[in-house]
């Protein structure tokens, strides 16, 4: 692993990085304050005046260059993301490969999204009409610590392929995987994210500061008080926050299919993804089946700080204490624990078994608040309409899946559910399709990543008109003295394009 050293003459005080599977710590960094942001803010401006000047197939050649330096490092990259969260080698490494393929997506679209486009000069044919998509300037990156270096690159590959620089700060649990990013997109030539780290204060400062957007990820509490300081400002932002995605079921779904995903996307990560199936919606024809699959799916996880364990750590070992507590009043309400529900004391401070919890009812709190850990309720419901109401009564709208066999149901379901993406017979997959959006409504968040709104997110569209006839006098002069036309001239026009019966444009 990379070790970050840090100047004694910089470091006024640090912040440690600890492993949580052993309590191991990793390495420190510095509390960056208001001045050090500030500096950093206007590093990447100055640099931001070059890459700005960058053709948009120069950028796309030279992200070539940091996905390469991605691919090359990876291995040290997985290690750091694995130290710092507690996540199986397999999960760290496949978020490294993750972050290759959002990047490929981006290289290949950027320079066709971001193109200068003409549009319809309607009505008025003798100019020319046309899009041209500048940068923002320096974008500013908050990132949290359960994808410390895919969600910084959900931002940050599109920020900086249309023309932005970055200013990246990384969660206060997760800093070295930041540092290690930020060192790894500037050595392929033009320094162009400059990363500041520390904790809560250090990301109101960046939050408060000459930052031309904002895109955070996190929890929807941090998110406001973002928003009110952005405010001040008018800094424009992108929120991605948190979910509670559901899985509905259709009667004639496949169960066991819907059991196996329902496990993987729940437990994956230790349930510690924004798009993790936390709700699955069973009617009684699906109920009782879908309960036995997965438990026996379930059960055959392994937990663990072994490096090729199936869940591992809770990243937050305080959690721990949020999961139990959800558990336990949804027990004293009448829920039933079927598989696990237990901490594990006994392989370290951080572990928590894979939980099921069977009659889970829509009113209680591990219904509706995101749990962020390993465990995946079961809400019996009457039938799909119901099922539908309920996935939709929810603070949160990021993801969520349907199961079923029937086409023409499973698709009206997927018009009723009020979210930002639905995966159909599958979850999370929406989120590994690069070239679709990725964000949510209400309380999840607005704005969008991935995919060619993700990568327009980060660009500002200038409207140019030209002329077509240049000899043509200008049409503005003429609605002004003798020449513009009469009130009554105007009615009479208005009356022969539409004033009459409706007819095709």
């Amino acid at each position: 692993m990379t070790a970050f050293a840090t100047p004694p003459e910089t470091r006024e005080s640090s912040i440690e990085s600890i492993d949580p599977r052993d309590g191991a710590v990793v390495g420190s960094v510095p509390i960056h304050d208001e001045a050090a942001v500030d500096a950093a803010v206007a590093r990447a401006r100055t640099n931001q005046v070059e890459w700005g000047a960058t053709t948009l197939s120069g950028r796309s050649t030279h992200l070539r260059r940091v996905r390469a330096g991605i691919a090359r490092r990876s291995k040290e990259l997985a290690e750091v993301i694995a130290a710092e969260t507690g996540k199986p080698d397999f999960d760290a490494m496949a978020e490294v490969l993750s972050c290759c393929v959002l990047l490929t997506q981006v290289i290949r679209r950027a320079p066709k999204v971001l193109a200068d486009e003409r549009v319809s000069s309607f009505p008025l044919y003798v100019k020319r009409a046309e899009i041209r998509y500048e940068p923002y300037g320096v974008i500013g990156v908050i990132s949290p610590w359960n994808y410390p270096a895919f969600v910084p690159v959900q931002a940050l590959s599109s920020a900086l392929a249309a023309g932005n620089t970055a200013v990246l700060k990384p969660s206060e649990l997760t800093p070295l995987t930041g540092l290690l990013l930020g060192e790894i997109i500037n050595e392929a030539g033009i320094p162009l994210v400059e990363v500041v780290t520390g904790d809560g204060a250090t990301g109101a400062a960046l939050s408060a500061s000459a930052v031309d957007k904002i895109a955070f990820t996190g929890s929807p509490a941090t998110a406001k008080r973002i928003l009110a300081t952005a405010a001040e400002h008018l800094t424009p932002t992108v929120m991605e926050l948190g979910g509670k995605d559901a899985m509905i079921l259709c009667d004639d779904a496949d169960v066991e299919r819907a059991a196996r995903t329902a496990v993987a996307g729940c437990f994956a990560n230790a349930g510690q993804t924004c798009i993790a199936v936390e709700r699955v919606l069973v009617t009684p024809a699906n109920h009782a089946a879908f309960r036995e699959a997965a438990v026996r799916a379930g059960s055959q996880l392994v937990v663990g700080p072994e490096r090729n364990s199936d869940v591992g750590a809770i990243t937050q070992p305080a959690q721990i204490d949020v999961i139990e507590r959800r558990i336990e009043d949804a027990v004293s309400e009448g829920a039933a624990v079927v598989l696990g529900g237990r901490r594990r004391d006994d392989l370290g401070q951080s572990f928590f078994e894979p939980t099921i919890v069977d009659n889970v009812r829509p009113t209680m709190a591990l219904a509706r608040d995101e749990t962020f850990g390993p465990v995946l309720s079961i809400i019996p419901v009457a039938d799909v309409e119901e099922s539908v109401r309920v996935a939709n009564d929810c603070e949160y709208g990021l993801a969520g899946s349907v199961f079923g066999r029937d086409r023409a149901r499973v698709e009206d379901v997927v018009r009723q559910f009020s979210t930002g993406a639905v995966s159909v017979n599958d979850a999370l997959v929406t989120a590994l399709l690069p070239s679709l959006p990725f964000g949510g409504v209400r309380s999840s968040g607005f704005g969008r990543l991935h995919g060619d709104a993700g990568i327009r997110e980060f660009a500002v569209p200038k409207a140019v008109a030209g002329d077509r006839l240049p000899r043509l006098p200008g049409l503005t002069s003429l609605m002004f003295g003798k020449v513009r036309p009469t009130p009554a001239q105007v009615s009479r026009l208005l009356g022969l394009l539409w004033g009459r019966s409706p007819r095709r444009e």
